[in-house]
């Protein structure tokens, strides 16, 4: 006998329903046409894109509220919204929009790991936390999804566990950057500045010579600095201040170690004339 579809499922079946008969947008019938109006969202919602992707998000902001406000249970939709919403610095709405995507998909691995890194970065660890343990139960072969379970855990002062995690998502996606540097930092935390250095050098083999981005650069210097090579660690910061979005770290830890030379080389003048 086939089992019926559970209470829970049903429940969100019909509170879908509501929401698109309340809206205007019905729900897309795979073996029938697609509804004009979920058509005209996705339309938008690609316009929206392009927009973004130009770096215009202005009008990219503008034509996903109006797709999102054409068809509201859009899931697509209102996933794009919130990110350039996100990305303009409206936080608390991209939430919103991002937690009403959820509802109407919640086994969404991809959103619940958008929205992890949303409540990670606002320093909403429990539900970071609540949300990536999600992704890594419905994906658990989602690089994404480890990742962000590792992010919580570093970012709750727990390297150990977090460096667990980025190993199996580097297994599922080797040459991934922000992986590669979640991982350095890792080891940085931990106390192991070799293979720090170790795993940046892989890290830097994905960029060109001269492309690293200050914050490998900086990561780089704080390692060099746990292993004694002030020289080393001062070129690195000063190609840090150099790049083309230079961390804050790099100018300060650069002219601590600049002012440490200073004052040796002071002392040293100071001992000679005794």
């Amino acid at each position: 006998m086939p089992r019926s579809p559970s209470i829970a499922v049903l429940a969100l079946g019909v509170a879908i329903v509501v929401v698109a008969g309340g809206s205007g947008c019905r729900l897309v019938n795979r073996r029938g046409p697609v509804p004009p109006e979920l058509a005209d969202a996705r339309r938008l919602c690609n316009e929206g894109l392009a927009a973004a992707d130009r770096a215009d998000l202005d009008r990219a902001e503008g034509l996903l509220e109006e797709a999102v406000r054409n068809c509201p249970v859009d899931v697509d939709a209102r996933r794009h919204y919130a990110d350039v919403l996100w990305q303009r610095g409206d936080r608390t709405e991209a939430i919103a929009q991002v937690a009403k995507a959820l509802e109407l998909s919640p086994a969404d691995p991809g959103l619940c790991v958008t929205a992890g890194d949303m409540y990670l970065d606002l320093g909403l660890f429990n539900e970071a936390d609540r949300l990536a343990a999600e992704a890594v139960h419905l994906a658990p072969k989602s690089a994404e999804a480890w990742r962000l379970h590792g992010r919580v855990a570093l970012a709750r002062g727990q390297p150990d566990p977090a460096l667990a995690d980025f190993h199996r998502a580097l297994s599922l996606m080797p040459e991934h950057r922000a992986t590669l540097l979640d991982t350095a930092e890792a080891y940085r935390r931990l106390d192991r500045p070799q293979r720090a250095l170790a795993t940046l050098a892989v890290l830097g083999e994905t960029y060109g010579p001269d492309d690293l981005p200050g914050e490998v650069l900086v990561l780089e210097g704080l390692a060099q600095e746990a292993l004694g090579r002030r020289g080393d660690a001062v070129e690195s910061y000063r190609r840090a201040v150099a790049s083309q979005r230079p961390p804050a770290e790099a100018a300060a830890r650069l002219a601590a170690l600049e002012q440490q030379a200073v004052e040796v080389m002071a002392a040293g003048g100071e001992a000679s004339r005794r």
